[in-house]
């Protein structure tokens, strides 16, 4: 029997919304029993929406500091809760299910016994909610994330705004760190191992900051993030990052065989409408040679040769880009696309959005 306080739990993921809703079912229990002691499963169902203080809780929950303390520090070196500095004093906030909770895990690329089992019960949570939204039962229909183009792919003279760059978050940002990529981990711990580079994954800010810190990551220049764009951007990956605009917290360089939002963008009946860029992809067909290089790279299938020529499908291209670096004689290229949405500004309103757009039943209905 699940004890009381991991349903209370439950709740309080869920009141944080993310990618993923947090729903009542025997996987999503099994895992909350994998991730939380009663005692940090206590604690987290007490921590409020924003970043508080550990004196602070301990003195809400009439709790000893010397208690509450050490639970949240344990808890955010497990990635259960990130803390940020603020004045000299930490404040720590409780994680979303996805994204969170589920990258922290994966992020240091440990094989050991407990990662293997952690993999598996998420396997487990991931496929309940995949039937879920199937059926209409648990859907978010608005991004969490989106595509930033290749930057060096858009033609000069196409005004082009800071949030469709990779370059400005890298400029503008104090702390920059890598770590592995979690969904290409997770999955070679279930035994789909990835040949794509697997320490590709970037965050940004003070995010990078705490991910270095607590050993998730490890800091690294700015030559060194334009170096990894480079080379994932030669494997053809896909950089996806948060949808808001103000700034990122990250950038993943995706491969469709692991990548959660590549696949549920590919799956989509019009990927176009899910996480795109703000361009799209337009062919001269008079300079196309129907060689096939760029219907290979495509991960959306969005790309067909009709005789010596590419033909683009619209509603499944992203904007990415990956087409138009591979492409030889230059055939193709990016143009804006139109009528493309504005990020939500932060995450504040990008979570509003997501919130607003849920939608949620019982699996077992």
């Amino acid at each position: 029997m699940l004890e009381p306080v991991y349903e209370k739990l439950l709740e309080a993921l869920r009141m944080r919304g993310g990618a993923l809703p947090a729903i009542k079912c025997p996987e999503l229990h099994a895992l909350l029993g994998e991730l939380f002691t009663l005692e940090e499963a206590e604690l987290a169902c007490q921590m409020p929406m924003n970043p508080v203080p550990a004196a602070d809780l301990a003195a809400e929950m009439g709790h000893d500091l010397g208690e509450v303390e050490p639970l949240l520090e344990g808890m955010a070196n497990k990635g259960l809760v990130v803390s940020r500095e603020r004045g000299g004093v930490n404040h720590y906030s409780l994680l979303q299910m996805v994204p969170g909770i589920f990258e922290y895990q994966f992020m240091k690329g440990e094989v050991n016994d407990r990662a293997k089992r952690l993999a598996r019960l998420f396997e487990d949570y991931f496929t309940v909610m995949t039937q879920a939204a199937q059926k209409g039962r648990a859907v978010i229909n608005f991004p969490f994330a989106r595509v930033i183009a290749v930057e060096v792919e858009i033609p000069a003279g196409v005004e082009i705004q800071p949030y469709d760059r990779v370059s400005p978050y890298i400029e503008n940002s104090e702390y920059i760190a890598v770590s592995t990529c979690y969904c290409r981990h997770h999955g070679e711990l279930l035994g789909r191992p990835c040949d794509k580079p697997k320490e590709v994954c970037m965050s940004f800010g003070p995010g990078a900051k705490f991910n270095a810190e607590r050993g998730f990551a490890r800091l690294i220049s700015k030559e060194e993030a334009r170096q990894i764009l480079d080379l994932s951007e030669r494997e053809g990956l896909v950089h996806c990052s948060s949808n808001t605009g103000k700034y990122v917290d990250f950038i993943c360089n995706c491969c469709i065989c692991h990548c959660a939002i590549l696949q549920s963008i590919k799956n989509a009946a019009m990927p176009s409408m899910g996480a795109t860029s703000g361009f799209i992809m337009v062919a001269d067909q008079e300079s196309c040679t129907g060689c096939g290089d760029c219907v290979e790279r495509c991960q959306m299938e969005a790309l067909t040769l009709e005789g010596d020529v590419v033909m683009r499908d619209a509603s499944r291209c992203i904007g990415c880009g990956l087409c138009v670096s591979a492409c030889p004689t230059g055939a193709l290229r990016m143009e804006p696309r139109p009528d493309w949405p504005l990020p939500p500004w932060d995450h504040q309103s990008l979570n509003a959005a997501l919130m607003a757009s849920l939608k949620m039943d019982s699996p077992s209905s």
